[in-house]
């Protein structure tokens, strides 16, 4: 399986906004988890580090063959939950658009 990971900044003074829409979308199990399918995305797992008095979220995502295809109409997509989720991702991002969440660049993969 592959890993993805994101690091992106959060809006000043949205930390609070931020956990209480990560709860929700937890509580919310099996429209999260519908999601997750649609997108080939297998597990989320997300921290939150404060750098240089600036919030940023890492959230990342073991995925599988079809991720980065599927996730080709994340920004359109009609469905009710995932624009809610967006919604309310973008209220806390401080990125332009979901578009702006491209994957980083891996510099180093290295198993024992």
């Amino acid at each position: 399986m592959k890993t993805v990971l994101f690091c992106i900044p959060l809006k000043k003074n949205t930390l609070s906004q931020y956990e209480a829409f990560s709860k929700e979308h937890v509580k919310r199990q099996k429209e999260y988890k519908d999601m997750l399918t649609r997108y080939d995305i297998h597990c989320a797992k997300i921290w939150h580090k404060n750098i240089n008095d600036r919030d940023y979220v890492f959230v990342y995502h073991e995925v599988g063959p079809n991720f980065r295809e599927k996730m080709k109409g994340w920004d359109t997509s009609n469905h009710p939950f995932d624009q809610w989720f967006r919604e309310n991702m973008m209220a806390v991002y401080d990125i332009e658009n979901a578009a702006g969440m491209e994957e980083p660049h891996q510099l180093v993969d290295f198993s024992v």
